[in-house]
């Protein structure tokens, strides 16, 4: 036979005082003051009596279930720091986190399940963490139609009315380039751009913004931008460091790569040509998907896309949405750009 739960009718019997009181004590009730040694009492008796609060029953009163979804792919390390920092900030604003996935076919990769979740009131707002070139106009209508809070990691960079929490590419490269010509390090030649792209997304805005980056900082120096774009996984890098060699003696240009996950392969040629990373080249990557400054030997110089920190921010624009700081009209919401941490390693 079960035990009896215990009720917030109980706490108040054993506190000696009435139920609006043990709920203004629970839910810290604005315009119900409660003294001190009344405050304890309730404490004391919830101890005694190991009462936890219903969260069903305090949804059904407060509207709100405490629960954010984040959704994104489980198995990607990037998914797994935006969880770290959209964690540490609803600990502070007493929310859980319910893990969301993506489906390999139909409804549309699962998402039309979050707005379904939250009309049963079992979440609050939504997280996703999206690719750079996402912008879904049948799943930004449905989110606007259902009034649901919601946050695009990623996503929606050029498309207004749809939250985003997105990074600075552009100035990722700008601090890229500005270690690699340091005071102290050879100046001549300038950094090369070396641009891996994915075979069925050659180009998004992310890209746009770092090829820019790179271009416009070359010419405010005067220096000629050299751009080389190889496909990724591809057999290429041996081509692009002989490229590098700008004559016998002489040390190889900077070469400054796109993405980290691109290193393994390019330090392999290098190991192949004889070249020793961070003296007869150095490289960096401008943005570590993969923490090669961690994983790579010599370690890699990059900068870091701050994952962790639009974790936090996302959950922070959702609170505001669901306080009403922030509208979710056409026009409305906004883009919150964050910017990339250098993390200087022995590549560089």
């Amino acid at each position: 036979m079960s035990k009896k739960r215990v009720t917030s009718f109980d706490v108040a019997k054993r506190a000696g005082v009435s139920r609006s009181v043990v709920s203004a004590v629970l839910n810290d009730t604005p315009g119900i003051g409660v003294g001190a040694d009344t405050r304890e009492a309730v404490l004391e008796a919830i101890r005694e009596l190991n009462y936890h609060v219903d969260a069903g029953a305090r949804s059904m009163k407060t509207g709100r279930s405490m629960t954010l979804a984040a959704y994104g792919d489980t198995r990607h390390p990037l998914f797994t720091r935006l969880l770290e920092g959209m964690q540490r900030e609803c600990e502070l604003s007493g929310y859980h986190i319910l893990l969301c996935s993506p489906r390999p076919k139909g409804n549309a990769g699962g998402r039309a399940e979050l707005l379904e979740l939250y009309h049963q009131r079992k979440i609050d707002g939504i997280v996703t963490l999206d690719h750079t070139s996402y912008r879904g106009e049948e799943w930004a209508s449905s989110v606007s139609d259902a009034g649901v809070p919601y946050v695009s990691v990623e996503g929606y960079a050029e498309v207004p009315g749809v939250h985003s929490v997105l990074a600075d590419y552009s100035g990722s490269v700008e601090t890229a380039m500005n270690y690699l010509m340091r005071e102290g390090t050879v100046q001549q030649p300038g950094p090369v751009y070396a641009e891996v792209y994915h075979a069925l997304d050659p180009d998004n805005w992310a890209e746009r913004n770092r090829r820019e980056a790179y271009t416009n900082w070359c010419a405010a120096r005067g220096m000629e931008p050299v751009i080389i774009r190889l496909e990724e996984h591809g057999d290429a890098w041996a081509n692009c460091l002989q490229r590098l060699e700008v004559g016998s003696g002489q040390p190889h240009a900077p070469l400054l790569v796109n993405w980290s996950s691109a290193i393994p392969d390019l330090y392999r040629a290098a190991h192949k040509l004889g070249l020793r990373i961070g003296e007869d080249v150095r490289i960096m990557a401008a943005d570590n998907t993969i923490q090669g400054d961690r994983l790579s030997l010599p370690s890699l110089s990059c900068v870091e896309i701050p994952y962790v920190s639009m974790g936090e921010e996302a959950v922070r624009c959702l609170l505001a949405q669901m306080s009403g700081r922030n509208g979710n009209k056409a026009g409305q919401a906004g883009k919150i750009w964050l910017p990339a941490v250098l993390r200087a390693g022995e590549s560089a």
